[in-house]
């Protein structure tokens, strides 16, 4: 079967797709406490239920908006500009800029990890180097080497420490890591971070996100910063969008932003990125039509960010009650079991210590603690697919249905016990 496909495909195949592969498995059994008791108990997917009510009502009352012709034909195919207009002065809102985001300076594809493929293929060529601070989200590596084939180079920024701030932000570390691949050989074209990280829920400060603005400027690379957990914050220190930033390259500074997490849409699919780079807007205008979002959902997607009002009080009060009471649901679950933790600020996640349980600490003991929590019906992500420079962390996600959490933890202890 060798050379029946090309390179690219080869190269791409040979990566996994940990997150994407197990989230598979557990959609197909997936567990229900009446119908599939012994499904799989999904607490490693990113995925935010806590205000499924209300978002089905919403939607049943925007559905027949899109009995409208702009659903038959084409159109706009890097997003409707009413969709863009209305994101942008949701955001500059949110976000407490001084004016609206220019819709001509945004795009909007189907998800962010199809905005960062794009971003990846604009700024640069195969076998290039985008360095991310880790750990981090883990499709990070595909969404820039699957199809764009550049290379995700890993800058390690968590430290295990018993005071202090693990998740602290170094830029002498970015800067020693950018030396380390060019005296390497790489070609680094810029710097990827996600802010709130993902997964510990660190939240960077202004001083954090400045530095690195300059650094990336000093050294001529990109910056894309991901700010998909920008409105999920449940304690301080308070977020700072890189807008909010002086910004000493526009056209190498790049922010991206979704649906799926802050107003909980996942299977909506729809990402924006904005930059002040024409260029780089021109292109991904140009790739659009292989990444569009369907109109219908557009139309309804319009219909939700253009109602302030349900959002200010309906959704937004709602969804950062239920997330900092699921929170806390959570950690009495942990706490109880004994397990500590990451105290991160934002997110649906915790990143948990399970090292205590690894014979030793090594990469191979996390993933066989890994599949023996899978095969007793509970999947979380493993810090190794996050890029964990430490073994034994785990990411669980808590912005789900109670019940699956208290099902979820029950299994955990059970499954604990025996190692």
């Amino acid at each position: 079967m060798a050379g029946m496909l090309s390179k690219r495909a080869d190269r791409a195949l040979e990566t996994t797709d940990f997150l994407g592969s197990y989230l598979m498995e557990a959609l197909s059994n997936a567990y229900h406490p009446i119908d599939n008791p012994n499904g799989i108990v999904n607490l490693g997917t990113v995925e935010n239920k806590t205000c499924e009510d209300i978002w089905l009502k919403k939607i049943e009352e925007l559905a027949p908006l899109i009995a409208d012709k702009l659903s038959l034909y084409y159109f706009n195919f890097s997003g409707f500009e009413i969709l863009r207009r209305n994101i942008g002065k949701f955001l500059a809102t949110k976000l407490e800029l001084t004016e609206p985001l220019d819709p001509q300076e945004m795009v909007l594809l189907d998800g962010v990890t199809a905005i960062v493929n794009a971003a990846a293929l604009a700024i640069a060529d195969e076998g290039d180097t985008i360095l991310c601070p880790t750990p981090s989200f883990g499709r990070f590596l595909n969404d820039i080497g699957d199809v764009a084939g550049v290379r995700f180079y890993e800058v390690p920024m968590f430290e295990e420490c018993e005071t202090g701030d693990a998740a602290q932000f170094h830029l002498s570390v970015i800067e020693k890591y950018y030396n380390k691949a060019i005296d390497e050989g790489h070609t680094v074209k810029g710097i990827i971070l996600c802010n709130p990280q993902n997964p510990t829920g660190k939240v960077y400060s202004k001083q954090d996100v400045s530095s690195l603005l300059d650094f990336c400027a000093s050294k001529e690379i990109h910056i894309i910063v991901d700010e998909i957990y920008a409105l999920s914050c449940y304690d301080k220190p308070t977020f700072t969008s890189v807008l909010q930033c002086d910004i000493p390259d526009p056209c190498r500074t790049h922010f991206l932003w979704g649906f799926s997490k802050d107003l909980s849409l996942s299977g909506f699919r729809c990402g924006m990125l904005h930059s002040k780079n024409t260029r780089l807007i021109n292109y991904l205008r140009k790739v659009s039509m292989f990444c569009t979002i369907p109109a219908p959902a557009q139309i309804i997607l319009n219909g939700i960010i253009s109602d302030t009002e349900w959002l200010d009080t309906v959704y937004l009060p709602t969804y950062r009650r239920r997330l900092k009471e699921h929170l806390k649901f959570t950690l009495v679950g942990l706490e109880k079991l004994g397990i500590p933790i990451y105290r991160g600020t934002a997110g649906s996640y915790i990143w948990m210590n399970l090292t205590k349980y690894l014979p030793n600490k090594t990469s191979e003991e996390e993933l066989k603690l890994f599949h023996k929590l899978l095969k007793g019906g509970l999947y979380i992500c493993p810090g190794k697919e996050m890029f964990s420079p430490s073994p034994g962390w785990f990411r669980l996600t808590f912005s789900i249905h109670k019940d699956h959490i208290t099902e979820g933890l029950k299994r955990m202890e059970k499954i604990l016990a025996t190692c």
